[in-house]
């Protein structure tokens, strides 16, 4: 159970840090993160696709940690810049 709380404590701590970070960002940051975590999700959903058609479980797993991890990171971003009401032009 310890080993457990050891584990997990560094990522329940990590969370709120980053946010905090997020929130010093200026708009443009923030904005150009929020890019670029767009660009790095339509990248490993290509690559999870292909994974897929090629029935490589290792790989398919992997590129769906990786999807996950991306998106939790673009949600981030993506609520800091509602928080600081920043304006993303497309």
């Amino acid at each position: 159970m310890i080993i457990i709380g050891v584990l997990v404590l560094p990522f329940a701590l990590g969370g709120p840090a980053l946010a905090e970070d997020l929130l010093l960002k200026s708009c443009q940051e923030l904005v150009r993160l929020a890019q670029n975590y767009q660009t790095d999700l339509k990248t490993v959903d290509t690559v999870l696709g292909s994974a897929i058609e090629a029935g490589n479980m290792d790989r398919i797993r992997n590129y769906q940690l990786k999807k996950n991890a991306v998106r939790k990171q673009l949600d981030s971003v993506l609520r800091a810049v509602d928080l600081r009401g920043c304006v993303i032009q497309r």
